[in-house]
């Protein structure tokens, strides 16, 4: 009763001085409640941060009583000595004023605007010069042929061309950090806000500037507020990590959509108004349907804080960039339920932090702004570099593009900027190939001329002089008390000729580790082509060898794709394969054995951690656009051959750049010399060939069933193409899955010969008539061979079956009709493996990142584990994924399933490759 007393007593004291209620509280609150009550640390269950918080009350109860004031629980922990009194003891305390005011506060109904957690201590600092309003958004209204642009407590509408204002207004205590267009009404959005204390839209007329409406609940500044194509919608997000949607028409707030935990810094809505996408401190970009408030997609790729988000003016693709220096796209394909948004393409675009993106108006390029000044401008489709505009000294805070030539900047020291843009059409070249000479078709005579080396030609003035074709034989040797010999010989070639250079030393015995090169006469390096770094990474878990073609595991793998190039100390991989789970990384080329080197490197060994590369070959005398990464040129030269034939012996592939004189170097790689490092030399015009070799011409198969054969194809002197292989003149009742093809540029090819329930045990004279043949489209057909052994097995341990998921009423699939399936680059299909089990009753392996055999090049069994594509003891059917990468072309061809269980296939299944949306006979699950 005393302290009902008391309250009551103190009211009235302040109760007729009503200027006490006209002065603000939110400070108060500030400074002594949010810090504990806020909507994140909710102390008993009570937030001050919000009317709506307020309102909800403690995990006691309600601390407003709306009929009797002073009877609120607000009250009485309000009053200075009362047992439950706040703020607690140790706490800073109200001075006797600061708590009358909050008194006077509840007595008035307690009535508070949102408000952040807590009040910045900002010191009183005078500026020592004349102080320009910053600007920092930037907007083109085409139907004014004008720009808005906006800054620190002002908005201004400014003639296109000129930049002369046609009207100016103030924001009061605000910065504006974005301005953007309705589509069908005269209006601009503004994001607006007070660090530290509050956040909303401002709903302006594009005529004149006054504010229609405003668009608040945020409790700190808001960095992005964009209005939908109907302009019915507006979307709002900040440094509280919310983002609200608002109608128009009524200024409420619709939804809140949660889910970032860092700030928001961009939204963008499609061109439907269906979809926003929200870019955020947290370093993820997500997908949200604008209706029913639901996340579709979260885009996880980037590694730092992303500032900025962009939707193609299609609606196809997203673009995103931010602290990691890099500009990202994905495939927008998440509409109306939640599915995988391909990453498309992931760009180094600066060295430092991306801050600012802008689209032209015809969406066929991107501008990007950096805070290290510099500014660049991309082409869309595909995302590659455009344009180097002047490096700003100040620091730019908005890009808009004007009628599409043109593109207005805004400064932090208020000033503004109209740049020319080059049309998109302007693309850059992106050649690999000599562009100094066409490739010439000079062949060299067959005979070969048998030189032996000659005295003192160990530097390119006294180079010995041979006639092509030669092979050289000669000695690294000191000589004159040297410890480091070198011979030298010039020869002659023509602009794009060809040249193949080899040398013998440990293959036959010689201690000599050999390195060439080819010299101008004068004893400069050729280059050979530029690499340039589109994406930086770095070796992850362990280092590399110098032959694992495997478990190549680098930073941020996510963003490569299969058959980029990846550099690493001098020495250029191809990729191959994916990684195929948590505990893998990328495999390269060939994909088994020892690795291969590209562009004549030489494969090294490289530490855990160390710096590596995705490169881009562009021609020797390109003019390459910087982008703030390295540029490596590669020289016609070699230590060991790249393609892992000749051990470490060295052989190089020379393309004359110039018809004149050249002079091939030969050293030894080590500095090392003696009487006995021996070497020939053979210097040789190319002769594209290859050869197969087969793993087995013998085979036991069991109707039903099918047994491997594995071709491997040696590839000569640059040939490169595809090869056909096929088995026949086989007997009734057995077939072989082919004709099957070694890709162009692989080195494998797998087919299984299989038995149906007719067949019959061969004859000697059917088996006399099965032959082995391979093809190319340069070299005709070769006959591989007769086949010697085709036995046919009774009582097979188990048949293996592959069939279309979920299709239980069909017809099993058979020799006379094998399942057909359907896949479209870049997404994955479902299928099911089931077995007949008749002896074997164990665990069942179809392998790991080899179970689909003869898939074609990128495509594979997915979502496998640790373990691979396995049945245990108890199980005869499994459903299996099979993914195709997205950078696959059209084609048909088969595969099959290969057990651990004697080597038994299934029959061959048909794979079909498309890239219209024909998935009848597969069922599509995902997107990569």
């Amino acid at each position: 009763m005393l302290l009902r007393i008391l309250i009551v007593t103190s009211l009235m004291t302040v109760a007729g001085g009503r200027a006490l209620a006209q002065q603000p509280v939110e400070p108060l609150l500030q400074k002594y409640c949010l810090g504990c009550h806020n909507d994140t640390d909710k102390e008993v269950g009570l937030s001050l941060q919000t009317m709506a918080s307020l309102k909800a009350g403690s995990d006691n109860g309600p601390v407003i009583d709306s009929e009797t004031p002073a009877k609120s629980l607000l009250a009485a922990v309000l009053h200075k000595g009362a047992d439950n009194a706040m703020p607690p003891d140790g706490e800073p305390q109200p001075t006797d004023a600061e708590r009358q005011r909050l008194l006077q506060w509840v007595l008035d109904g307690a009535k508070i605007k949102s408000m952040a957690a807590g009040v910045p201590s900002v010191p009183a600092v005078k500026p020592f010069d004349k102080v320009v309003p910053a600007l920092l958004a930037s907007a083109h209204v085409p139907q004014h042929k004008a720009v808005a642009v906006a800054g620190a407590r002002h908005v201004a509408l400014l003639e296109q061309d000129s930049l002369e204002a046609k009207w100016r207004v103030a924001v009061d205590n605000a910065r504006v950090t974005q301005l953007s267009l309705a589509t069908t009404q005269p209006w601009l959005v503004a994001a607006s806000g007070m660090p530290g204390v509050n956040g909303k839209a401002l709903l302006l007329s594009v005529d004149d500037g006054r504010v229609v409406k405003e668009f608040g609940g945020h409790t700190d500044a808001v960095y992005s507020a964009v209005i939908n194509p109907s302009d019915r919608l507006i979307a709002t997000a900040g440094y509280d990590r919310r983002i609200l949607l608002h109608d128009v028409d009524s200024g409420k707030v619709l939804k809140n959509l949660d889910g970032h935990n860092g700030s928001v810094f961009s939204l963008c809505f499609d061109p439907s108004g269906k979809l926003l996408c929200s870019a955020s401190a947290d370093g993820t970009v997500k997908v949200w349907n604008v209706e029913t408030g639901e996340r579709l997609d979260t885009l996880s790729q980037p590694t730092a804080e992303q500032y900025a988000v962009l939707i193609s003016r299609d609606g196809k693709q997203i673009f995103a960039a931010g602290a990691d220096n890099r500009i990202r796209t994905w495939q927008l394909v998440s509409r109306d339920t939640p599915r995988i948004n391909r990453l498309t393409a992931s760009r180094f675009a600066h060295e430092q932090a991306i801050h600012r993106m802008a689209l032209s108006a015809d969406g066929t390029l991107l501008a990007s702004a950096a805070e290290d000044g510099t500014l660049r401008v991309w082409t869309t489709s595909p995302l590659e570099h455009h344009q180097i505009l002047p490096r700003q000294k100040r620091p730019v805070t908005s890009l808009t593009f004007v009628n599409n030539s043109k593109l207005l900047i805004t400064r932090l020291d208020g000033s503004l900027e109209l740049l020319a843009v080059k049309p998109s059409t302007a693309a850059p070249s992106t050649s690999g190939g000599p562009s100094t000479a066409e490739v010439a078709s000079v062949m060299l005579p067959e005979k070969i001329n048998e030189i032996s080396e000659a005295e003192n030609n160990n530097d390119v003035q006294n180079a010995q002089a041979v006639s092509l074709p030669a092979t050289i034989t000669g000695v690294i040797k000191p000589d004159g008390g040297n410890d480091r010999d070198v011979d030298c010989f010039r020869f002659s070639a023509s602009a794009g000729q060809q040249l193949v250079l080899e040398v013998a030393a440990q293959q036959n015995k010689s201690p000599l580790d050999s390195k060439i090169e080819v010299l101008t006469t004068d004893g400069k390096r050729i280059v050979r082509t530029q690499l340039q770094a589109v994406r930086d990474s770095y070796f992850t878990f362990r280092g590399k060898d110098s032959d694992t073609a495997n478990d190549y595991r680098v930073f941020n793998w996510r963003e490569m794709e299969l058959n980029e190039y990846l550099y690493a100390d001098g020495e250029v991989v191809k990729l191959w394969m994916y990684p195929r789970g948590p505990d893998s990384g990328y495999m390269v080329y060939p994909g088994f054995g020892k690795r291969f080197a590209y562009f004549g490197t030489t494969p090294t060994s490289h530490a855990l951690q160390a710096p590596c590369f995705i490169v881009v070959p562009h021609a020797p005398d390109e003019k390459l656009t910087p982008n703030g990464l390295p540029v490596f040129p590669i020289y016609f030269e070699n230590d060991d051959d790249p393609q892992r034939e000749l051990g470490s012996d060295s052989r190089l592939l020379f393309t004359a750049p110039a018809t004149a004189d050249y002079t091939v170097r030969l050293t030894d790689a080590r500095g090392f010399s003696g009487a006995d490092f021996s070497y020939s030399l053979t210097v040789r015009s190319p002769k594209p060939d290859f050869e197969v070799a087969i793993n087995t011409r013998k085979v036991s198969v069991a109707a039903g069933t099918g047994k491997e054969v594995v071709f491997t194809a040696k590839r000569i002197d640059g040939f490169d193409g595809p090869i056909t292989i096929d088995i026949t003149g086989l007997p009734a009742g057995f077939g072989f899955s082919g004709p099957i093809e070694i890709e162009a540029g692989q080195l494998q090819a797998f087919g299984t010969v299989y038995a149906t329930d007719g067949a019959k045990e061969p004859t000697p004279e059917q088996l006399a008539n099965i032959k082995v043949v391979a093809a190319s489209e340069v070299h005709g057909e070769k006959d591989l061979g007769k086949w010697e052994e085709l036995e046919l097995v009774t009582d097979p341990k188990l048949k293996v079956l592959v069939t279309r998921s979920g299709a239980s009423d069909e017809q099993p699939p058979s020799a006379e009709k094998p399942l057909v399936l359907t896949i479209q680059p870049g997404d994955t299909i479902q299928a099911t493996v089931k077995l007949d089990r008749r002896k074997h009753n164990g665990i069942v392996s179809f392998g790991k990142e080899n179970s689909g055999r003869n898939l074609p090049h990128g495509v594979f069994v997915d979502n496998i584990g640790l373990n691979g594509l396995l049945l245990l003891s108890d199980q005869s059917e499994r459903e299996f994924f099979i993914t195709a990468a997205k950078v696959i072309h059209e084609s048909t061809s088969t595969f099959y399933l290969k057990s651990n269980v004697d080597g038994i296939t299934s029959l061959p299944v048909t794979l079909k490759v498309v890239a219209s949306n024909g998935l009848a006979p597969g069922k599509q699950v995902t997107n990569r």
